[in-house]
């Protein structure tokens, strides 16, 4: 199963749970529709997932079988499963075998491909906002809705074979939290700017609270 970032449910009832909350006052306060909201949550998580994926080394880790001999996995586009290349085939004088190149640049990852992991999670997204999405290999990535009579929402496959290595342990909570934590902060700072606009307070810079006291203090009474 590949790695997937999900905003399922009724577009305009509660989905899901951390995220329940947050996408509740992504509709109600920031004004989003249903669907709107599991569009922004969802980029939110893609990027979220961006973010906290690992860059891989600049050299491949060297592994053995069980003979001993030295090898390095590589992934080849469409390939399910890495491609197992051996040092000894660099080294033999045996045609059969003999690879062109060296062993020090088969360990080498490009810096092309450095990062691919990262990048990775912002494919195909453009169908949903205009946002940046890089340029994609094909079939790594999709993203469809769901338009089901009980089930309404978004999923966005990452479909690279190594992608699970590229993130850290418990990455799936991680995102969620991130992006409800960011959606109820981009709410909260809609709230204090209406508020603010209804009170005619000055505008401020933020973490100035003894200013705002002493401007709501003439509403109050001692």
């Amino acid at each position: 199963m590949k790695p997937s970032l999900q905003i399922l449910g009724d577009w305009q009832k509660e989905v899901g749970v951390p995220l329940a909350d947050a996408l509740a006052v992504s509709m109600e306060i920031s004004g989003r529709s249903g669907e709107q909201a599991c569009k922004h949550a969802l980029i939110l998580m893609a990027q979220s997932a961006r973010a906290i994926a690992k860059r891989a080394k600049k050299n491949r880790p060297i592994m053995r079988n069980n003979a001993g001999s030295q090898y390095v996995e590589t992934y080849k586009q469409g390939s399910r499963k890495p491609h197992r290349v051996y040092r000894f085939q660099y080294e033999t004088q045996d045609p059969k075998w003999r690879l062109d190149g060296t062993w020090k640049n088969a360990r080498e990852i490009s810096q092309k491909n450095r990062g691919l992991a990262k990048r990775s999670w912002m494919w195909g997204l453009a169908k949903l906002k205009r946002v940046k999405t890089g340029k994609a290999i094909p079939g790594a990535s999709k993203v469809f809705a769901l338009k089901g009579t009980e089930w309404k929402g978004y999923v966005k496959e990452n479909r690279l074979d190594y992608i699970k290595h590229a993130m850290p342990a418990g990455w799936e909570s991680e995102v969620e939290q991130r992006v409800g934590n960011k959606i109820m902060a981009q709410a909260r700072n809609k709230l204090e700017r209406k508020w603010r606009k209804a009170m005619q307070m000055p505008r401020g810079k933020r973490g100035t609270p003894s200013r705002d006291a002493a401007f709501l203090a003439r509403y109050f009474a001692a």
